[in-house]
This record gives structure tokens, C-alpha cells and sequence, in this order.
């Protein structure tokens, strides 16, 4: 369980200011971070074990994004990042909202949920608040990276989004 602000929480200060508390997506990506990436068993040319990463850090921002922004807040259920050991999946509680469709959602129509969460994302630069990130961003990182499309599944009570680790990129 992790809780916290949604983004950032920074003290100005005379000189600059100062990290109080790091919001819901760093701690989240902190916490993950062992278990999406490993060290290479070599080390390259400057000494240095290079770190891969089993899925685009991109898509799985934008999932985790998405599912902080479109998620159905009069629901009790939490949001559920799951790590599993071929894939990723991110739940986030409640149906899609006004008529949206996973079809909809991959070529990119937007229909936003939660506009002053959206709006604050994206002032925080989490996201462009343009509605692309599944087909601009998730997809094509997907298919580039691990070879496979991600995978999107709707009911009446989630939007689960699934991240397959393709086996061009393990160690």
C-alpha cells in the first residue's frame, strides 16, 4: 500500500526549495524498480553493469498515469499495480466512462474522467493532457521494446491494462 500525495509536495524556501514528500508515481516507481529491471551479468567498456529494463519506463508511467486520472474516485477499491513474473498489470477500479470503449481508447479519443486531476497531472508534467498515451506512447513502446501489443481489459468494475515482458530483452 502505498499513500501519499499525488504528485510532489515541495517547500519554497529563500534559496530554492526543498523535496517535503515524494508523490504517488515516484513512490511508486521507487518501489517497483527492482522488480522491472536487472543489472547485465557483464560489465561494458566504463566498468559498469548496465540496468535493463523489462518493460518501457514510458508505458508503464502512462498506465500508472492513466489509472490515477480516468479511475472512477467514487469507488473504495485502490488502484492495483501487480508484478507478476511475465507481465505487469494495472487495474484501475471502475467501468469506462461515457460511452468509451477500449476500441475508442487505442485510437486515441479522449473522454477524461477527472479533469482537475488530469489538469493537475499534467501541470506537473506527468502527462500533455492530449489523450494519446495508449496509442502513442503504450502501444508502440510495447511493440518496440518486447515485441508484443499490451493488452486491455474492461468490465463493469475495472479497466485492467496488462504488459507483457517479451523474452528479446530478459537476461
Amino acid at each position: 500500500m502505498i499513500e501519499g500525495p499525488l504528485v510532489d509536495l515541495w517547500r519554497v524556501l529563500s534559496g530554492g526549495r526543498e523535496l517535503v514528500e515524494k508523490g504517488l508515481i515516484e513512490r511508486l516507481a521507487d518501489a517497483m524498480r527492482p522488480f522491472v529491471s536487472e543489472e547485465a551479468g557483464q560489465v561494458d567498456e566504463s566498468m559498469r553493469r548496465e540496468r535493463r529494463w523489462h518493460y518501457p519506463l514510458d508505458a508503464m508511467r502512462e498506465g500508472i498515469v492513466n489509472a490515477l486520472t480516468h479511475r472512477d474516485w467514487t469507488r473504495y477499491e485502490q488502484i492495483e499495480v501487480a508484478r507478476y513474473a511475465d507481465r505487469i498489470e494495472i487495474t484501475s477500479p471502475g467501468a469506462l466512462q461515457n460511452g468509451m470503449t477500449i476500441e475508442k481508447m487505442v485510437a486515441g479519443q479522449r473522454i477524461p474522467r477527472n479533469l482537475l486531476i488530469s489538469e493537475t497531472l499534467r501541470d506537473y508534467s506527468y502527462s500533455d493532457a492530449r489523450g494519446m498515451g495508449v496509442r502513442n506512447k503504450i502501444i508502440p513502446l510495447m511493440r518496440a521494446q518486447n515485441g508484443v501489443d499490451p493488452e486491455f481489459e474492461a468490465t463493469e468494475d475495472y479497466l485492467r491494462l496488462t504488459l507483457r515482458r517479451g523474452s528479446t530483452h530478459q537476461l
